[in-house]
């Protein structure tokens, strides 16, 4: 048996309790367990870590008994434990104990994307005043490579900002309020029009500046605030002509 296949092997303890690896000796059955139920809490913990805002929306005992359940029927493809729990926004879509709360999954991937956020990789940061350079021809060819840590996530039904900043001293969400889209970087996160969310999605695609503004939908639509903010908290990375 190769080294991937004695891995793979080596994994149904994960799906098998009573599973005995080929490459185990039967009398290390009782060690298994002991691994297998610390992988799996350091895991359920790490979920915890990972969506915060879930947690509180559903309370530390219900998420534990949740977290169980995702982790004893999914993989982790890293030994980075930041990278595990990717899908755990799908699961939460399907599973039938939390559809009460249909914005759950929503939320969620607001999480997933603050966590991707404030764990990405650094970049050296471009100063507006390279813009300078080019001509007002030029300048809607442009395309904008922004840093690692960008995101915007949009719910069309739920107003996950106002849930998330609920979490963090505000006012109650208004759950009728309709659907929100947050700009996330690093630690920090703003909401935004929708207008401005579709710019800043169709940079992050490798739009042009042009064609990213076309993507708003809006004729009368201004770019330079949004911008001018991505300069100012060195959130560009790279100018392509």
């Amino acid at each position: 048996m190769n080294y991937a296949a004695a891995l793979k092997d080596f994994s149904q303890i994960f799906k098998d309790a009573d599973y005995l690896p080929q490459s185990v000796l039967a009398r290390s059955l009782p060690f298994l367990d002991v691994y297998r139920n610390n992988t799996l809490a350091n895991r359920s913990a790490n979920l915890a870590n990972t969506y915060p805002t879930v947690l509180e929306l559903v309370g530390e005992e219900f998420f534990s008994a949740m977290a169980r359940i995702f982790v004893e029927n999914s993989q982790s493809h890293s030994g980075n434990l930041h990278q595990d729990g990717e899908s755990f926004p799908d699961f939460l879509s399907a599973f039938p104990h939390v559809s009460d709360l249909p914005y759950l999954s929503d939320v969620a991937n607001m999480d997933w994307a603050i966590h991707l956020a404030h764990y990405s990789a650094d970049c050296n940061s471009i100063a507006i005043e390279t813009l300078a350079i080019y001509s007002p021809e030029q300048f809607g060819q442009l395309k904008l490579a922004l840093h690692p840590a960008v995101a915007i996530i949009q719910s069309k039904q739920w107003p996950i900002y106002q849930i998330l900043m609920m979490h963090h001293g505000e006012k109650a969400a208004d759950l009728s309020a309709g659907g929100e889209q947050v700009w996330i970087w690093r630690d920090h996160w703003q909401l935004l029009s929708i207008s401005d969310a579709l710019f800043l999605s169709s940079l992050l695609n490798g739009q042009s500046i042009e064609n990213a503004m076309r993507a708003t939908t809006n004729d009368e639509y201004d770019a330079g605030p949004i911008l001018i903010q991505l300069f100012s908290r060195s959130l560009v990375c790279q100018i392509n002509a």
